[in-house]
């Protein structure tokens, strides 16, 4: 089953595979990426964003969330290749995520992915057909038609929320000495509010709070409009780029390694001198030389 997206559309190409109860891959590719569902009995099991889109990938999206450093990551991606296992895997057996985490985070991957696709209005789609195992460690499977109510709640009013905010990057920050009552927010607002200690960049803070864009800005318009949030601008420059931060992190690493190693050599030298001087002195002379008499 393959064609264009403007002739049959997404929703009713992911209602078509779940209504059959249909297992393989649905590709959907458009603006120069391309974008993999698998399907396992009619229900999304997982999902393969493109590799173009970093801020999708599962790794990304836990190192954006704090669990992660650059540094961990790029060495877990490392051992990717070697042993062929999933990041997800790695990360639950490294013990950097319970299963209860993974799973919260994969159905978030799966959700953002499904919204970006949403949006498409060129491309084309391409199912293949063949049987899908779930992994063990990967969460319970997914019924699209839930995603595509959500999805298509984002379509129609992600526009809105996003108006509220300034254009471009902007950052948010917890106005100072409120007084907030857990109890009279919503559980999008609740983990919002807390995640808003992580970070002043709203896109680190949904990931934080295991919410997507669209969760995210919404509670945030709510906290906003409950007057318990500050917006301000982001100027250029202030936002740090993760391809510049990684080889920050990297040359940082690399300088603590040589002063590492520098110290190591001093205090190996100074060892080495001690013994030297001792072994070498009159005095440790003549006494092992009263020990060979001896015995």
């Amino acid at each position: 089953m393959q064609g264009k997206i403007a002739d049959f559309s997404i929703p009713d190409i992911f209602q078509l595979v779940s209504s059959q109860g249909k297992s393989g891959s649905l590709a959907i590719s458009g603006d120069d990426r391309v974008t993999i569902f698998l399907f396992s009995g009619g229900r999304i099991v997982d999902v393969q964003p493109d590799r173009r889109e970093s801020k999708s990938l599962l790794g990304t999206m836990f190192r954006d969330a704090g669990y992660l450093t650059d540094s961990e990551l790029k060495r877990f991606l490392s051992s990717q290749g070697t042993g062929g296992m999933k990041i997800g895997e790695i990360l639950l057996e490294k013990g950097k995520v319970s299963k209860e985490v993974l799973a919260r985070y994969l159905v978030l991957q799966v959700k953002e992915c499904l919204f970006d696709v949403l949006t498409l209005r060129e491309g084309e789609y391409r199912f293949e057909g063949f049987a899908v195992r779930p992994t063990t460690w990967g969460g319970e499977p997914i019924r699209p038609d839930v995603l595509l109510m959500e999805g298509m709640q984002f379509l129609d009013e992600y526009p809105r929320f996003r108006g509220i905010f300034p254009s471009g990057d902007f950052r948010v920050a917890r106005k100072k000495g409120e007084r907030v009552d857990m109890y009279a927010l919503s559980e999008e607002e609740r983990v919002l509010w807390r995640a808003l200690d992580f970070s002043e960049d709203p896109d680190r803070v949904y990931r934080k709070a295991c919410l997507t864009g669209f969760e995210g800005i919404k509670a945030l318009a709510a906290l906003l409009n409950r007057g318990l949030i500050d917006v301000s601008t982001t100027e250029p420059g202030d936002r740090v780029d993760p391809g510049k931060r990684l080889r920050d992190e990297i040359a940082f690493r690399r300088r603590f390694d040589a002063i590492r190693m520098a110290l190591w050599g001093v205090a190996m030298a100074s060892a080495a001198v001690w013994v030297y001087r001792g072994i070498l002195s009159l005095e440790v002379f003549r006494i092992f030389t009263e020990w060979v008499d001896f015995f």
